[in-house]
Parts: structure tokens; C-alpha cells; sequence
């Protein structure tokens, strides 16, 4: 898996419902506020998963880098939850 990914079709709409819903449901903090890019934390019972985060609303894009997680957590385990996020948003 790789350590970073690209998600298209993003909106600014999408976008927002992505940040509020990560923070609601797994206390993700996208840092700085309100920025295109800058880096998520989330605190989980097994360690800090931190990635980079670059939105393009021009390209509909947003781009993951993963910096730190623990090990027991798999990569492909942090995508799968970031494209169930965007599908729910994309949907609502």
C-alpha cells in the first residue's frame, strides 16, 4: 500500500463534511483550521495516526500522505476510512 493517495471529486461541500464528520466521529483535528494543507491528527487507543493533508478545490482533489500510525494499524485500513468518509459526504 502506499503512503500516500489521492481522492478526486472532492468538492468544497465534500470537503467541509469530510473534516467535520472525521472530527465528529474519530476526534480527527485537521490543523491549521481552515487551511488547504496542513496535517490530521487522530489519537487512537493504539497510538497518534498524523497525516498531510493538500486540498485543491480547482482539481476536486485531496491528497494523504501518511506520516505517523501505529504499527499494528494498516495502511490500507486509514484509506478505506477516509473513502467511507468521503462516500458518506458525498451521498448526504
Amino acid at each position: 500500500m502506499a503512503k500516500t493517495k489521492s481522492f478526486n471529486g472532492i468538492t468544497p461541500a465534500i470537503w467541509e463534511c469530510v473534516k467535520t464528520t472525521s472530527f465528529k466521529e474519530h476526534g480527527t483535528i485537521y490543523a491549521p483550521p481552515g487551511a488547504a494543507s496542513g496535517t490530521a491528527t487522530t489519537n487512537t487507543p493504539v497510538g497518534e495516526v498524523a497525516l498531510t493533508y493538500d486540498y485543491d478545490a480547482s482539481a476536486s482533489t485531496v491528497n494523504y500522505t501518511i506520516v505517523k500510525k501505529p504499527f499494528i494499524v494498516g495502511e490500507g485500513t486509514i484509506w478505506d476510512g477516509i473513502q467511507d468518509t468521503i462516500n458518506g459526504c458525498s451521498n448526504s
